[in-house]
């Protein structure tokens, strides 16, 4: 009943929370700002969440590139939801931003529905993902699996691997969670009103985390908060990834977060070893 309740408060404040966490980013940005460190220009990729575009992200987008990035909209209209061409759409905008920046790896971050799709594509393609942050995104939790989350993943998995036998619901649930093959953060708020925050945890994993925020659901994509802690683990050094230390910003209060389950026994989703739709080997 207390679940219930709180989920029904947090629905019913959602509106007020996304017009203080913009309003709380416009106000503290130039402050921010110079307390992050500088990027390394690499590439950054933003997918949005289901029913928005691009330009939500926008405001965090400006944010990144500010810092010295570069960064780039999925530019596949709004998020209705995963399809044929929603696929195609995502090979084809990693592929090309990868070969536009040099064969730099690409950093993924994705709100709600947009996370789970980067940590299906960071799976699919490893050799071409640097990290994948998410921001409110449903990707289930072991004991009591996110049936849309599962759902989602199983499209993208059947698409990607049409060759392959289908997967039952739990087996599909514990792909949802192990996280890819590539450091993950998860950001996340107990304030959430549209998603059971409990299925934004990673499992306890050397690269995966994470980060608690307060907030709502889609103000989460300008919340001071999550946006420093974007733009910290976007200035890590390739193949030096620390956890995120909420010590590191005292002054902001960071909230400690949750350590998530044990990763479950299927170490075979950590990387793609199905043979996939896609011309070449998983990664290339």
């Amino acid at each position: 009943m207390f679940k219930k309740i709180t989920a029904m408060f947090n629905a019913a404040v959602e509106p007020t929370r996304t017009a203080l966490d913009y309003a709380s980013l416009l106000l503290t940005w130039d402050k921010i700002k110079d307390r992050l460190p500088e990027g390394d220009g690499h590439p950054v990729l933003f997918l949005p969440g289901f029913l928005s575009d691009d330009g939500l992200m926008d405001r965090l987008r400006a944010c990144v590139k500010s810092k010295g990035y570069h960064t780039y909209g999925w530019e596949n209209g709004v998020n209705f939801g995963f399809d044929e061409k929603t696929a195609r759409a995502l090979k084809k905008r990693l592929h090309e931003i990868y070969r536009q920046n040099g064969r730099k790896k690409v950093s993924l971050v994705g709100h709600s529905l947009g996370g789970v799709y980067a940590r299906e594509l960071a799976r699919e393609f490893p050799g071409m993902v640097r990290d994948v942050v998410t921001m409110g995104s449903p990707f289930g939790q072991l004991d009591d699996l996110d049936k849309g989350a599962v759902s989602v993943v199983r499209k993208v998995y059947d698409f990607f691997n049409p060759d392959t036998s289908p997967m039952n619901d739990q087996h599909m649930g514990k792909r949802c969670l192990t996280p890819p093959p590539v450091p993950t953060t998860s950001i996340y708020t107990k304030g959430d009103g549209v998603v059971d925050w409990r299925s934004s945890l990673n499992p306890r994993t050397e690269l995966s985390e994470n980060i608690r925020v307060d907030g709502g659901h889609i103000g989460i994509v300008f919340n001071p908060m999550a946006v420093t802690a974007v733009l910290d683990r976007l200035s890590q050094k390739e193949g030096h990834w620390m956890p995120f230390d909420r010590s590191d910003y005292k002054e902001m209060g960071f909230p400690k977060a949750e350590l998530g389950t044990k990763l479950p026994p299927n170490p075979e989703f950590r990387h793609q070893k199905n043979k996939s739709m896609f011309k070449g080997r998983p990664g290339s």
